[in-house]
């Protein structure tokens, strides 16, 4: 099995030879002698066509109940939590929009409810000071931003007791909804200076080098240099991420939720909150509980 994986994906034009600290002229000559002509102890069968169909968002819920209330045990067990991440369709990383979304990405921030950080630790960005901040029973908010080539993925992941389920969707909905609002010039330079700070410092590392060389030019052919990836975030205005993000609520949401979902608010209901001016969710009466 490994060996057949190995054909299919271990291929030339699936591949990067990068070099840091080298001559360009060296390390063909290099590549020349080790790489040319030899056969790995894989090539031995034929290679089956790899699937390059391109991927198609679809949105959607999947919930998994599970009783989370023994996870931790021990003298100081976590309590028991559900977990709930929201997404939106974005884009590829070959677009232009995929700034503004690194952008708005790091001005979301966030992470969990207690943490020892100063302000460049996040402490200042939207989900630290509008939800944990004001909302002391969750315990985590985070935002992600996941991008591929055919598409990408903005997420907020939160946890909170299973009771406070739906008050926690509606807040996350809620942050949702605020992107596309107003974004102050102090909180817009200080997003864009922690994400250059954060890609200069990663390039600080050589294996990181490396990965960055071989990861640019696999999916675009070609290697933007840090400084060039400076500038473009240098560039991004407060009208950028406005666009970026009333485009994206467009989308219907992407809903994962895992432990006591006894409280989770119905996917039509948060695709609702979504298409809303405010985020809320749909009033619910019960005549008995």
């Amino acid at each position: 099995v490994l060996h057949s994986y190995l054909r299919n994906y271990y291929t030339p034009s699936r591949m990067v030879l990068a070099g840091v600290g080298i001559e360009h002229e060296q390390l063909i000559e290099c590549a020349r002698k080790y790489l040319v002509g030899v056969d790995p102890v894989w090539a031995s069968g034929k290679s089956k066509d790899v699937d390059r169909s391109v991927a198609q968002y679809t949105s959607g819920i999947i919930k998994i109940e599970k009783d989370m209330s023994d996870v931790s045990p021990g003298p100081t067990p976590i309590p028991e939590l559900t977990h709930i991440m929201i997404g939106l369709e974005t884009c590829s990383f070959l677009e232009e929009d995929f700034i503004p979304f690194a952008v708005l990405n790091m001005m979301m921030g966030g992470g969990g409810s207690f943490s020892a950080g100063g302000p460049g630790k996040g402490m200042f960005t939207r989900l630290y000071l509008n939800v944990l901040n004001r909302h002391h029973w969750m315990y985590n908010a985070t935002s992600y931003h996941h991008s591929y080539e055919d598409t990408g993925l903005l997420c907020i992941h939160a946890s909170a007791d299973p009771r406070q389920v739906r008050e926690m969707v509606e807040i996350i909905t809620r942050e949702f909804i605020l992107m596309a609002g107003a974004v102050g010039e102090v909180e817009l330079e200080r997003a864009k200076t922690q994400l250059k700070s954060m890609l200069m410092m990663n390039l600080e590392s050589r294996p990181i080098i490396f990965e960055d060389v071989g990861r640019q030019v696999l999916a675009t052919g070609t290697r933007k240099l840090p400084h060039q990836l400076c500038d473009l975030i240098s560039n991004v205005k407060s009208s950028d991420v406005k666009r970026v993000v009333t485009k994206m609520l467009r989308n219907k949401p992407a809903v994962a939720a895992l432990g006591d979902l006894t409280e989770l608010p119905e996917y039509s209901d948060i695709q609702t909150a979504l298409s809303s001016k405010d985020g809320r969710l749909p009033r619910t009466y019960r005549l008995f509980r």
